[in-house]
């Protein structure tokens, strides 16, 4: 523990990393919220090595339920249970209990959002922070515009959409069908709720004489809820071919790095003769969004 520091109305832990001396932007905040003592008995502190909050096993931040050995060694509730009552250091077969001491530092220990500089105010427990700034508002994402490599926060998106690429958000409510026009020169369209941003890709797939349209999400790939379908059809109005029209629905994957925003395992292939004379696509696109426990 560093020497006591005193701050004007709650405790601060800053991590030390590798580098004895990160750059003050870099350095990761941790706050005691609610002590239940007045103000003159907050502390500072610098943690020397943040891995004694995560699980020695799995790497991930210790939450509750957190287990330990009959000597003190200590893992997470999803490690403990392929443990077989057998100590992962030690290797003694001495049964495991909880750690409730080490459960109540866990839950004291608060965090900032690392997109704190671009207005997330959120203060959450360390084990929260990885999948809150998954999901957060402001989380950055790069501009899907493939000759664009500027990344903006969801909160700026629109803004930089219409003064860089003087295009607009197409603006949807989930389970609800609405109309996308896709011009010929168009290769993606941004579609918004409240919540989420998904781009709407048209590929040229040239070889084959053919146009490929996916969705996709912009959210971190492994987050498991909710998970989103998409339901997209061509317009059937179209001169030769009127009365036909083509249909796909598939599940939506995620993306948030550039280079993964195109890839889609599922695409619907539009035919020449399925656009409008002027090269126009004009589909109708219906999002749903739902939970894992109602795709069993």
């Amino acid at each position: 523990m560093g020497s006591e520091i005193p701050t004007e109305s709650m405790a601060t832990l800053v991590w030390e990393e590798l580098d004895p001396f990160p750059p003050l932007d870099d350095a990761t905040e941790v706050r005691d919220i609610d002590r239940g003592e007045d103000e003159s008995s907050d502390i500072s502190m610098l943690v020397s090595d943040h891995d004694v909050l995560d699980c020695s096993i799995c790497c991930e931040p210790l939450k509750p339920p957190i287990f330990q050995c009959l000597v003190g060694h200590v893992c997470c509730s999803s490690c403990y249970q392929r443990l077989c009552d057998k100590c992962h250091i030690c290797c003694r077969t001495t049964g495991h209990n909880r750690c409730f001491a080490m459960e109540k530092l866990v839950s004291s220990i608060k965090v900032t959002c690392t997109n704190k500089r671009y207005g997330c105010n959120t203060i959450m427990p360390y084990y929260e922070l990885k999948e809150h700034e998954q999901t957060c508002f402001y989380l950055r994402c790069y501009c899907p515009y493939s000759n664009c490599y500027s990344f903006e926060c969801k909160r700026s998106f629109r803004n930089h959409l219409k003064v860089v690429h003087k295009s607009r958000v197409v603006d949807f409510r989930y389970d609800e069908a609405f109309k996308v026009v896709l011009t010929k020169s168009c290769t993606v369209k941004v579609l918004a709720e409240k919540d989420y941003i998904f781009f709407l890709y048209k590929r040229d797939e040239g070889s084959l004489g053919l146009y490929a349209l996916s969705i996709v999400c912009m959210r971190a790939s492994h987050l498991k809820e909710p998970q989103f379908w998409y339901e997209i059809e061509t317009d059937g109005t179209v001169g030769s071919r009127k009365g036909r029209y083509l249909q796909l629905r598939s599940n939506v994957e995620s993306c948030v790095p550039k280079g993964d925003s195109e890839r889609s395992k599922f695409s619907l292939y539009v035919p020449p003769d399925l656009c409008f004379p002027n090269g126009d696509i004009h589909v109708f696109v219906c999002i749903k969004k739902i939970q894992d426990s109602d795709t069993s």
